[in-house]
């Protein structure tokens, strides 16, 4: 009778190709930080399309020069008016503007000029809601020199919904592009371990403990996922730079703290994904029987 013959563990000596994970693992990163470099863009457009809305301030006939000056550095002062916004309005700057037909019935219909002296500024993005308005509104119309108060109901409520419709889309987009990038991140260190699943297994099976194999392996992950943020980012960064030398009007280094919790975002995204998909893949093949590594 033949006696049972016992599998015997093979080992390779092939080493995970790294290299591929690096450069695959930095692709996934670059994607994220260009959606979200994108995403930090149109932020900075919607809040400088807010910051654009006039506010018009009328002023009651016979106002005083020293009065109206008086108004327009208290308002300039105000923490919820944007700087070196507040302008003057000259009512007959307002009629020439209306053209030199109207301007010509009116002295021949000898009526007088029916604009007046405005003050205009713009409010800080945090404030154009439709309650801050309110208030601003009702604060300015106590103020003696000032007759009324103006601004588009309509296109402020525009803007305000499209704001909440664009924050939700952003929020969607992004977490379904993270998931993604977690997927293919981590089926990228799944195959790059495949051919170490030997050697974990054999470290196992003369006694090691889990955590002893699994030390080496999460260190190299971290040093990897911290390589691949930083090449994402580095690369982003050169896009980004190269894109503002064509296109400068964009401001695409106006907001230097959102750009710097982007760029530490994407490392420490590279990090984490990276040392928990080596962590996870590790306790597979761990748990997994010999038979099944073949």
């Amino acid at each position: 009778m033949n006696s049972p013959v016992t599998p015997t563990l093979k080992t390779s000596g092939r080493k995970p190709n790294f290299t591929y994970t690096i450069i695959s693992v930095s692709l996934v990163l670059l994607l994220v930080g260009i959606f979200g470099l994108w995403m930090l863009q149109a932020f900075h457009l919607d809040k400088s399309l807010k910051e654009n809305v006039d506010i018009l301030v009328e002023l009651r006939e016979g106002t005083s020069e020293e009065n109206r000056k008086s108004l327009s550095t208290r308002l300039g002062a105000l923490p919820y008016v944007v700087g070196g916004s507040v302008e003057f309005r000259d009512k007959e700057n307002a009629l020439a503007e209306m053209g030199d037909e109207i301007t010509q019935d009116l002295r021949e219909l000898d009526l007088p000029n029916p604009f007046r002296d405005m003050l205009s500024f713009n409010v800080a993005a945090d404030y154009l809601q439709k309650d801050s308005l309110e208030w601003i509104t009702i604060r300015l119309r106590e103020e003696a020199a000032v007759l009324d108060v103006y601004y588009q109901d309509n296109f402020v409520d525009g803007i305000m919904e499209k704001a909440r419709r664009l924050g939700w889309v952003f929020l969607v987009v992004g977490v379904i592009l993270v998931l993604i990038a977690m997927v293919l991140i981590h089926n990228t260190v799944r195959l790059s371990l495949y051919a170490n699943r030997f050697l974990i297994k054999s470290q196992q099976l003369v006694g090691a403990t889990w955590g002893f194999i699994s030390r080496p392996y999460l260190r190299r992950a971290a040093g990897y996922g911290l390589l691949c943020g930083l090449l994402a980012a580095g690369t982003l960064f050169g896009l980004q730079y190269a894109l503002h030398q064509q296109m400068p009007e964009l401001e695409l280094f106006a907001r230097p703290r959102w750009l710097a919790g982007l760029y530490g975002g994407m490392i420490l995204l590279g990090v984490l994904i990276n040392w928990l998909s080596h962590f996870f893949t590790v306790r597979r093949y761990l748990k997994m029987r010999v038979d099944d590594l073949y």
